[in-house]
């Protein structure tokens, strides 16, 4: 069983850049992740598309402003 297995994060800029590290890393240690955008839905969405591809879990949802 890995670390964070049956936990959950919500990741603000998760999708690029050092959020997205981040989210790859809590995902690899077992976490269910939100991934949180302000701006860049195109990047948000991708991502968590390319998690799901993989097999690892991965929502995108936009932040209020």
């Amino acid at each position: 069983m890995n670390r964070l297995t049956g936990q959950r994060a919500l990741v603000t800029g998760g999708g690029r850049g050092i959020g997205a590290a981040i989210v790859r890393r809590l995902v690899a240690e077992g976490a269910s992740v939100a991934i949180n955008y302000r701006s860049d839905a195109v990047a948000a969405e991708a991502f968590a598309a390319e998690l799901a591809a993989s097999g690892e879990a991965g929502n995108a949802g936009r932040s209020a402003r």
